[in-house]
């Protein structure tokens, strides 16, 4: 079993500036551009550490990392993700069911490749996913009012 973790960071300037707009009426498309920082993603094995850093929109992830796993889970073993700009943050990744490996690519300029358990990834993922989202209602008291962030994540 690997140790794998997840964490973010939002500029709290930003999160000032952010929390002067209403977001109870943003679409889910919109709410993809705000909310930008880092989300970091550490991997410790038995003898190394790996990690990945993606700076984006934390919800363009959430979104992004949810249909990673749903695809998993419904048969689709080679998929990918990318930032709402179309080029940053590519990653491609391969599930096997042989061994429940999941192979992580860095797909811009196949930089890195990060291997590790499936199980032990998921469900990092849905803890982190629990915190973020209880701590992002609690940064920006009004998206806990849009509809569409509660039918996506409540």
């Amino acid at each position: 079993m690997e140790n794998i973790f997840f964490d973010y960071k939002i500029d709290l300037v930003s999160t000032n500036e952010e929390n002067k707009l209403d977001f109870k009426a943003f679409e889910i498309h919109d709410l993809k551009s705000f909310f930008n920082g880092k989300i970091y993603v550490f991997f410790q094995y038995k003898d190394k550490r790996n990690f990945m850093i993606l700076e984006t929109g934390i919800v363009d992830y959430l979104l992004q990392f949810d249909d990673l796993i749903l695809s998993i889970e419904k048969g689709i073993y080679k998929t990918f993700t990318i930032s709402c700009d179309y080029y940053s943050n590519n990653f491609l990744y391969e599930y096997s069911n042989v061994n429940n490996n999941l192979t992580i690519n860095e797909g811009n300029a196949n930089l890195y490749t990060i291997s590790c358990d499936y199980d032990d990834f998921k469900k990092a993922y849905l803890k982190f996913r629990k915190r973020t989202l209880r701590e992002l209602g609690i940064l920006y008291p009004t998206l806990i009012g849009n509809k569409t962030f509660n039918e996506f994540f409540l």
